[in-house]
């Protein structure tokens, strides 16, 4: 796999990418910077407008600026070549998804309904039952009462993708399964940079019109996302992640960690 060149072909995309963007920001008067010091939406006037369109959100946003890469993992069947450390766990991998659905032998009881993932712990730290568990997390902002999900760190971060992920499904008590999604071989393509901050990038979430009035931000995380696939792999970036609430709907909004931008 030539990386070089699947690193000059992002980098291309990419530089298309930010002169678009810049084209954008000087054509729409509404989205304006934070460190803009003629700007007259400061950071805090922009908060302001929040509360005033009643959109509620964390009350401590972090200003701390994080870091990361651009990162490529290839499309490979790794979990594929697992299967058979597994045991008599009943296994079939997808190769269109990339995802090995594992049915347990014996099922596992949870000990406690309220926090199943100290039972799932067990489970995912034991090799013959998942594959790299060492590599996952638990998430409990994605967890729900019949599924108990995990994601996969990388360099420090999760993974904010349908890609590296493990899905536990509980049934009346008990760990019947899981399905697993995982990035193998990762692959840095450009030296570490800097993001921006969680509360930055809610203000541009919301001077982007994509925080609906009467709305709740339930959550923020950086994490690694998709970007562009090429050559037999799959590029991420690190993303900021909002899950947003309106009404009865929970949607997801994402913004480009390094430049701001909104990723639909």
């Amino acid at each position: 796999m030539n990386f070089r060149r699947i690193e000059w072909i992002f980098l291309i995309a990419f530089i298309a990418l930010d002169i678009f963007l810049i084209g954008a920001y000087y054509n729409q008067s509404g989205v304006e910077t934070e460190k803009d010091a003629g700007s007259a939406r400061t950071t805090t006037s922009v908060l302001r407008s929040l509360k005033d369109d009643q959109i509620t959100y964390p009350s401590k946003l972090s200003n701390k600026e994080n870091d990361g890469y651009y990162i490529a993992s290839p499309d490979d069947d790794y979990l594929a070549t697992k299967i058979d450390q597994l045991g008599k766990n009943k296994a079939e991998y997808s190769k269109r998804d990339k995802k090995l659905s594992v049915n347990l032998d014996k099922r596992v009881k949870v000990k406690n309904n309220d926090q199943p993932e100290k039972t799932i712990n067990k489970i995912v730290a034991d090799e013959s039952m998942v594959a790299e568990g060492d590599e996952y997390h638990y998430d409990p902002n994605f967890s729900s009462k019949n599924e108990v999900v995990y994601t996969q760190m990388i360099y420090g971060k999760r993974v904010s993708s349908e890609r590296g992920m493990l899905r536990f499904n509980i049934s009346k008590g008990y760990v019947t399964g899981y399905s697993q999604t995982y990035l193998s071989d990762i692959e840095i393509l450009r030296e570490k940079k800097n993001t921006i901050s969680q509360r930055r990038a809610l203000v541009w979430l919301y001077q982007y019109n994509k925080l609906p009035a009467n709305s709740t931000v339930r959550w923020g995380n950086l994490g690694y996302t998709k970007l562009l696939s090429v050559n037999g792999s799959t590029v991420y970036i690190p993303t900021w992640n909002f899950s947003v609430k309106t009404g009865g709907t929970t949607v997801y909004r994402r913004i480009n960690a390094f430049n701001g931008a909104v990723m639909d």
